[in-house]
């Protein structure tokens, strides 16, 4: 099943989908034309080697405030998440407010906040793992985390709520 993400990059908005066809990770990034990617991990934490349609590149990625900062072919990108409007937000969906539901089904593999935690917006509230990809889910917004509603090495359901918290409104 297909999942959208909307990223800022550079202050542009993209809107990148993936999707797992025939066994292979395909991406269409702003309704270009669907291409295959492929990407391993390389010795180093947040090291990379990427194969996106036959071209191989390395890539690094660290996480910064409000996002990552990614290095791929030389050009330093800085990426996070586009927040509000209509669509997928942070979080992964069309989340209510308060409420954060898993983007995609998976396992969670890391849980990094516990109830009583004041997040960020764009803050990592945990992994889930799909299609052998690690995917951080963050917060639209900040807020007060009042209940955590999965386990780490369970299995969640696409649209599931896995986090509520209390916004904090600024």
């Amino acid at each position: 099943m297909a999942t959208r993400h909307r990223f800022l990059v550079r202050g542009n908005e993209h809107t990148v989908v993936l999707d797992e066809v025939d066994g292979a990770l395909t991406v269409v990034i702003d309704d270009g034309e669907p291409q295959s990617l492929t990407a391993s991990a390389i010795g180093l934490p947040g090291t990379f080697t990427l194969n996106f349609d036959g071209r191989q590149q390395s890539a690094y990625v660290q996480r910064r405030a409000g996002g990552y900062e990614v290095v791929v072919g030389g050009r330093r990108f800085q990426v996070g998440p586009a927040v509000g409007g209509r669509g997928r937000g942070a979080g992964g969906s069309k989340d209510r407010e308060g409420e954060v539901t898993a983007p995609l089904a998976g396992v969670v593999i890391e849980i990094r906040v516990a109830v009583g935690d004041t997040v960020e917006a764009g803050q990592a509230l945990l992994v889930i793992e799909a299609m052998k990809m690690q995917n951080e889910i963050l917060c639209p917004m900040a807020g007060k985390i009042t209940a955590i509603r999965c386990e780490q090495a369970g299995r969640v359901e696409q649209g599931a709520i896995v986090v509520e918290y209390d916004p904090i409104k600024e």
